[in-house]
């Protein structure tokens, strides 16, 4: 799933340079370790000059790139590797690991990351293999193939010949390089022939589609700093920017924007390297951050239809309490009256106990008094059905409580991991049962430690690890909201109110109430609260004080 943010993808002009910046540290390098994270990602652990880097490849359409990976970049991945490797990661072991890299490539114009290795099968013959990292879109791949035979060995994803009619791409099939695009080389292009290329003033997708290594941001960043707009400045601008006469890596502030050119409100990049891994690992974790929400959003939401569909059919039982009655009040009567009824008829006139005409129907082939028993029978049926769907209600409000709270933390959660957990809680997965997996948030007030729980999983850390008796306990009245401690047991004098008043004030601010003008917050001592005992781990209180906000 593509997601509505903003970022501009690997272009083929910083794929160039990133190739010149770092072809002297591939060449001669050796391949010690690979690794498949996810199913469109790979991590080659390289040595080479007495160092050790961290080549990371991600060929899926939303984030496709590749750098070396620094470790605080490689936290924003949230990279997992599976425990059995994929058979793509399998089948690169087999023919690459212990490889040695003696060229580096990029064919002209083009998004294809080449790496050529020394090979040497099982009769010690030696052959030439080549990876070709393939970054264009939704047709991201990576492909291993034989470069003496150009027979391909293996890809990440198999291209059949359904999926495309122009290239299919599967082991033992012959490699081909895409579609070559018919674009023209600025530099080699005289002004005049610009100038009649540009057919409207769509300047960003005029130049874009006719000339290489120009992308619309190019076009447009060198539009908006061109101090007076002219075809003919417009046309050296750009030749100059291409010439990279000057290589300035840099990211704007709000990362919307990568450039190879310092722009204003950019940042500068010590490398291009830098640049990449800096700028992707950023929307490759807002990209993971927002699927992870969307998914359990999904989860959270469907389950809430489901309840409160049976809510509705189970509050329509509740109507049958009325019923009950009546059946009750019409057996009542007839027994009541059951002296001067001999032969019953099919429904007769009575009056009821407040003397009013009741008309009930009868059964004629059964006496007065077994009438009266058949509509008993029928009260006690419809109050048992009654009592029954009484008790399922209160479980199912309790079920819609429990994931409104989900929905809220997931809608206010800034962490992939939060939401995971709270995925794994829904589905009940092992992992759900492991150790929190982030820091709990706390603020300090005047020497009192304020704890916040995000999730089940933390609350309940908070409720059974953190916490002691006499701290103090907050959450919002019968809304979802964070569950929020006051530590006081190093503390032995009364918690000052304006501690108390901050603890509330956090406690409506992450809560599903923290817009409102009025907001009840309620809170106890940590030893008169308990969880209840049930499979959604809600809690019981008493003591309780009630503050307004």
């Amino acid at each position: 799933m593509l997601l509505n943010y903003i970022m501009i993808n690997l272009d083929s002009l910083t794929l160039k340079l990133f190739l010149d910046e770092n072809i002297d540290f591939f060449v001669g390098a050796k391949i010690q370790k690979i690794q498949q994270p996810g199913r469109n990602e790979l991590i080659f652990f390289i040595r080479n000059n007495g160092k050790n880097r961290k080549f990371y490849i991600n060929f899926n359409p939303a984030v496709y790139h590749l750098c070396f990976m620094s470790e605080e970049n490689e936290k924003k991945r949230n990279l997992f590797i599976p425990k059995t490797a994929p058979m793509f990661c399998m089948l690169l072991r087999k023919y690459i690991l212990n490889a040695k890299i003696i060229k580096v490539d990029i064919p002209k114009f083009e998004r294809i990351f080449e790496i050529y290795f020394e090979y040497y099968d099982e009769l010690n013959e030696k052959s030439v293999l080549c990876l070709a990292i393939e970054l264009m879109g939704k047709y991201s791949n990576v492909i291993l193939y034989n470069y003496d035979t150009n027979v391909i060995i293996g890809c990440a994803h198999n291209v059949s010949a359904e999926k495309s009619k122009e290239r299919e791409l599967s082991g033992l099939l012959p490699y081909t390089y895409p579609k070559k695009q018919r674009k023209i080389n600025i530099l080699k292009t005289s002004f005049e022939n610009f100038k009649n290329n540009i057919l409207s003033e769509n300047y960003a997708d005029e130049i874009s589609q006719k000339y290489y290594y120009i992308t619309k941001f190019i076009v447009n960043q060198t539009i908006e700093n061109l101090e007076n707009f002219s075809i003919l400045n417009l046309y050296n601008a750009l030749k100059d920017f291409i010439s990279l006469s000057v290589i300035e890596p840099c990211i704007k502030d709000d990362f919307l924007y990568y450039s190879v050119k310092k722009y204003k409100d950019y940042n500068l990049c010590s490398s291009i390297n830098e640049m990449i891994d800096n700028y992707f690992s950023y929307h490759q974790m807002v990209y993971l951050l927002e699927n992870m929400r969307a998914k359990v959003s999904k989860v959270i939401d469907n389950n809430l239809k489901k309840l409160t569909i049976l809510e509705e059919n189970q509050l329509s039982q509740i109507q049958k309490l009325n019923k009950a009655m009546e059946y009750k009040t019409k057996a009542d009567v007839i027994m009541a009256n059951s002296y001067f009824i001999k032969n019953c008829p099919k429904e007769i006139s009575l009056k009821d106990f407040d003397n009013n005409d009741l008309l009930i129907e009868l059964d004629e082939n059964l006496s007065a008094v077994d009438n009266a028993n058949k509509y008993y029978k029928m009260y006690k049926k419809a109050k048992s059905a009654y009592e029954h769907a009484e008790n399922l209600i209160q479980e199912t409000k309790r079920q819609i409580l429990y994931f409104a709270e989900l929905k809220f933390y997931s809608d206010n959660s800034n962490s992939y991991n939060e939401l995971e957990d709270i995925y794994n809680e829904i589905y009940n997965k092992p992992e759900a049962n492991e150790k929190v997996s982030e820091k709990i948030d706390f603020i300090d007030i005047d020497g009192y430690r304020i704890y916040i729980g995000k999730n089940k999983k933390q609350n309940d850390y908070i409720l059974s690890k953190l916490s002691s008796a006499e701290d103090l306990w907050f959450h919002p009245l019968n809304v979802p909201g964070a569950h929020v401690i006051i530590k006081t047991d190093k503390i032995k004098e009364k918690v000052p109110d304006n501690v108390i008043l901050k603890a509330a004030q956090l406690t409506k601010e992450f809560s599903s109430q923290k817009n409102n003008s009025k907001t009840s917050i309620i809170y106890t001592k940590r030893k008169y609260v308990k969880k209840a005992n049930n499979k959604l781990a809600f809690v019981t209180y008493k003591n309780e004080i009630e503050v307004i906000l």
